[in-house]
């Protein structure tokens, strides 16, 4: 069933959690961006942690504060465990998982 008002749909957003890999750059950003906009708490993910705090930064001088950062190596399996950990530890929850990154890795 679809949401009857604008309202509704925005808060409904608004309780969501993603997780963009690859946020700190191109497509991946740009994705933070536009999420973060709607009211959803994003997780932007990068290998480099330098690179990945900076976006982060750059998109709180945006006004958008509901964006922070977990490093990730995508490819790497104690890396998304402990990603994994820290969203259940943190929210309990994922609704959102975008992978641009990921598509970049396959060969």
């Amino acid at each position: 069933m679809y949401p009857k008002t604008l309202r509704t749909l925005l808060f409904s957003f608004c309780s969501r959690v993603a997780v963009v890999t690859g946020g700190n750059r191109g497509i991946g950003l740009e994705i933070c961006r536009q999420l973060a906009s709607k009211g959803v708490t994003v997780v932007l993910t990068a290998r480099d942690e330098m690179r990945g705090a900076e976006a982060v930064k750059n998109l709180a001088a945006q006004g958008l504060s509901n964006v922070l950062f977990h490093q990730l190596e995508v490819g790497d399996l104690s890396s998304a465990a402990r990603l994994a950990d820290f969203i259940r530890d943190k929210f309990g929850k994922l609704d959102i998982l975008v992978l641009p990154s990921f598509l970049n890795n396959i060969p």
